[in-house]
């Protein structure tokens, strides 16, 4: 019985280890490709919000194109008639303002030079050079531009578009800006995707330095950035902080942060303006918690199908090595040992159940007892 026993050990624990071992490395798949899984979801979450402000680009400068060639505008722009280039394009304006969020239009002289907001007609004439390289771009080399960029009205996604007069002459540019609000609303209504706009103060200060509100309040203030927009406030203040924004390429390093009692993904995007200069940061984050409660999940399937597993493999070996083995061998060294004892050697009744060398050595045993008899 003792071999019985040291062979049952032996081989379920042998299945044991082998078990835990293909549990343990299914487990550590499963990880690796919701490790994979939330990579590619970091990668998305950014080229979401990439596209959403390249698109919001776009626009802006396909309308300040659409109305840089007007000749009505270029006539009365060639002609400085401030009055009634505001009356051309006021209502104009006013409609791209409450249908498509463009919150900035304005008419800019060589080399820098507001000559008309059409968001705010009083006031013109100040120097744009020192914080609007976009416009000083445009009206040094007459080629349209689009791109980031702070203007006295705030932080905006700008298109700039050089106008000529009728004889081909440059006379200066025009440029709309829209505002990064609807771009994150946009991003959280179509992907779940809660998102904050970070713009660098002193840039802030310098080329918006009369914003209204409390926008340069303590509240808003996370290190040497303003929060300027918001979709959850609440949330994003739990799931960055100064040490992100300040951290050396954060860019290129995503992370996972837990608020609420639920895991989320964060990607900090640069903004640059067209002169290559971070104005800001956007803060995009998702919730992780259906890719983590798949992998829970998996896993203890995996736990459940490796117990189940390893109970029906045991059970198998049990039965073979009793059964098979283990029984055979008791009643062939109980007949050995009888007829080593010169004991009355019975026969071996039933040896249907006895396969391979067990039965070799049943036969022999009766040969030996025949011999004996």
């Amino acid at each position: 019985m003792s071999f019985q026993r040291n062979a049952l050990t032996t081989l379920v624990g042998s299945l044991l280890v082998v078990m835990g071992l293909i549990a343990f490395l299914t487990s550590k798949l499963l990880v690796t490709n919701a490790e994979k899984t939330e990579v590619s979801q970091f990668e998305q979450m950014k080229k979401i919000v990439e596209f959403n402000i390249q698109g919001l680009e776009t626009r802006a400068l396909a309308r300040a194109e659409l109305v840089a060639s007007m000749p009505t505008i270029r006539d009365l722009f060639a002609a400085k008639n401030r009055d009634g280039l505001l009356a051309e394009t006021k209502a104009m304006f006013e409609n791209q303002r409450d249908k498509f969020g463009v919150d900035q239009a304005q008419f800019h002289l060589p080399p820098a030079t507001s000559f008309l907001r059409i968001n705010n007609p009083g006031k013109f004439g100040d120097d744009l050079s020192s914080y609007r390289p976009i416009v000083v771009a445009v009206n040094e080399d007459t080629v349209a531009r689009k791109g980031l960029s702070i203007s006295r009205s705030g932080p905006g996604v700008f298109g700039v578009a050089p106008v000529f007069d009728r004889a081909g002459k440059f006379i200066g540019s025009f440029e709309f800006g829209g505002d990064f609000g609807p771009v994150l609303d946009g991003v959280k209504r179509a992907y779940g995707q809660e998102s904050v706009l970070f713009i660098d103060e002193a840039r802030l200060k310098n080329s918006a330095p009369d914003l209204g509100g409390d926008v340069y309040s303590e509240k808003n203030r996370v290190g040497r950035f303003i929060k300027y927009k918001s979709t959850n406030w609440e949330l994003l203040s739990q799931l960055v902080t100064d040490s992100e924004l300040s951290a050396p390429g954060i860019e290129n390093e995503p992370y996972t942060r837990e608020a609420q009692d639920t895991p989320y993904g964060v990607v900090v995007i640069p903004l640059r303006n067209p002169a290559g200069d971070t104005v800001g940061m956007i803060v995009t984050a998702k919730d992780f918690s259906p890719t983590r409660s798949i992998l829970g999940q998996s896993t203890v399937w995996v736990i459940m199908y490796g117990v189940f597993g390893f109970v029906i493999l045991a059970g198998i070996i049990t039965i073979i090595v009793r059964g098979a083995v283990g029984k055979p061998l008791a009643v062939l060294n109980q007949r050995f040992q009888a007829l080593a004892a010169g004991e009355a050697a019975e026969p071996i009744e039933n040896t249907e159940g006895f396969y391979g060398e067990v039965k070799d050595l049943a036969e022999s045993y009766e040969k030996l007892r025949a011999g004996a008899q």
